[in-house]
């Protein structure tokens, strides 16, 4: 195995992936650490900051390369301090994927430390695939099968932590709901990403990995309000994110008067009652928490710069986001995966948005880099603009490089060369002339990214053929 080299996004004393801003180098130090099973530096980087135990690039975390080593005591501490998987962004590289990762490995001492912390998190049982392949049949005679032949599944939950109830809010089934609540499924228990049934349904009760259901046409309820007032008569907790999300005020003060800062900070899922009633529309809730000092550009789940501008953008909720932006709202913010603020509201709204998207303009919202051309992009870089700054430049501007913007790039940004070399943007390159400048210039196609593979091995995994190859071509 190669030696890996620290991400030039980790090189900073303030980074951040997740929720928390921490050292990057201690972070990658630990990465480090978890990889060669180095106790000693893991127990010391943990006692310096816990938090570290998080820390997340490309939504793995240390504990990702413990597991893949086989690092059976470093995997034990990391679990004893409070590494969770269930944060990775989208629960992309969750639970569920690092169980099969040691599975898969052979590292059967590791794959009962993980069952074990599984089970002890939110019940995990692996035949509760059983109830849940039931529960989304649809098949009420199924359901009820199970349910007798296997009366112990029904508090468990899946390797992502979904219990049946959880199950009963994503397929939107009313009437199970009261059925397995009665029959003692734990109402308000957590799965791996942090969302309790009620939590899930006011964030539309929709899951990353099931897609069945989204359609506005699909034949299940589309009000997924009916799904929160239903859980809260069953006896849901009632928090702060859920009285936020529906525009309850009352109970909202009464809650900052006992505890402010649990309506101001972040709930279980990591995520903003005020980002909650952004989405939702309510602006007199926005500007209550406003008031009372809420941060909109707080870091939240899949948001290091804030998610409640974002959410109402993408509901094009004009009011609500004049109310963030006077506040000091990142005009630019958005959310992993899923656009910025000024390009979700046209995304969702066509048209309609001009007036919202005018609005962010004037507080210096840019177009971002992934929406540009080629010319827009030179543009860019000849005016050294803010945009140059966007996490997703480099990755734009190597789709559309010619030899111009190649050397515009050079010339404007001196950890070029490393950040190509340590990352997998240049396999966006497909003219081998440009590949070849780039080493006649100082790339190392020796050198190694984050996970240890050089240049060659990230071209190839890529399915871009072997970089000898590449070149070769060009040579030719």
């Amino acid at each position: 195995m190669n030696t890996p080299t620290q991400p030039f996004e980790m090189k900073t004393k303030a980074y951040i992936y997740g929720v928390d801003i921490l050292d990057g180098d201690d972070a990658w130090a630990l990465f480090d650490a978890a990889a060669k099973g180095d106790v000693a530096s893991v127990l010391s980087l943990l006692k310096k900051d816990r938090r570290l135990v998080n820390a997340q690039y490309w939504y793995q975390f240390p504990i990702h390369r413990a597991v893949e080593a086989g690092h059976v005591e470093v995997v034990r501490i990391l679990l004893e301090h409070g590494a969770d998987p269930g944060q990775s962004r989208y629960t992309y590289d969750s639970w569920h994927k690092l169980l099969l990762n040691a599975q898969q490995l052979a590292h059967r001492e590791i794959e009962l430390l993980l069952r074990s912390s599984m089970e002890q998190r939110f019940h995990y049982h692996p035949d509760f695939e059983c109830i849940k392949n039931a529960i989304i049949s649809r098949d009420a005679t199924a359901i009820q099968q199970v349910l007798e032949q296997q009366p112990h599944l029904i508090t468990t939950s899946d390797a992502l932590g979904n219990n049946a109830i959880h199950w009963c809010v994503i397929t939107r089934q009313l009437e199970w709901l009261q059925r397995f609540a009665s029959a003692g499924t734990p109402l308000d228990a957590l799965r791996a990403d942090g969302h309790s049934p009620i939590l899930l349904a006011t964030s539309g009760a929709t899951d990353y990995w099931f897609r069945e259901g989204r359609s506005r046409s699909h034949p299940t309820l589309r009000n997924t309000s009916v799904l929160v007032g239903y859980l809260l008569g069953l006896g849901a907790k009632y928090t702060a994110s859920v009285a936020a999300s529906i525009g309850d005020q009352e109970r909202l003060e009464q809650w900052i008067k006992m505890d402010r800062g649990s309506v101001l900070g972040l709930d279980t899922a990591r995520v903003s009652p005020l980002s909650r009633a952004a989405a939702a529309g309510y602006a007199h809730i926005v500007k209550l928490l406003l008031d009372q000092g809420a941060n909109p550009n707080l870091p939240e789940e899949c948001a290091p710069e804030g998610r409640a501008l974002w959410e109402a953008c993408s509901a094009n909720h004009i009011e609500v986001a004049k109310l963030l932006l006077e506040k000091g709202a990142n005009p630019n913010a958005g959310v992993d995966s899923c656009e910025c603020c000024l390009t979700i509201a046209e995304v969702y709204h066509g048209d309609q948005a001009k007036p919202l998207q005018e609005l962010l303009r004037s507080y210096g919202a840019y177009w971002p880099p992934y929406r540009m051309d080629k010319e827009q992009l030179k543009q860019a870089i000849r005016d050294n603009s803010p945009v140059v700054r966007h996490d997703e430049f480099l990755r734009s501007t190597m789709q559309h490089c010619d030899t111009e913007m190649l050397d515009l790039l050079l010339n404007l940004d001196n950890s070029l060369l490393e950040r190509l070399a340590t990352g997998d943007e240049v396999t966006q390159i497909k003219d081998p002339a440009l590949l070849q400048i780039l080493i006649e210039r100082g790339l190392d196609p020796t050198m190694c990214n984050y996970r240890g593979q050089t240049l060659a091995e990230v071209f190839q995994e890529n399915g871009n053929g072997t970089l000898e190859q590449v070149l070769t071509g060009f040579r030719q």
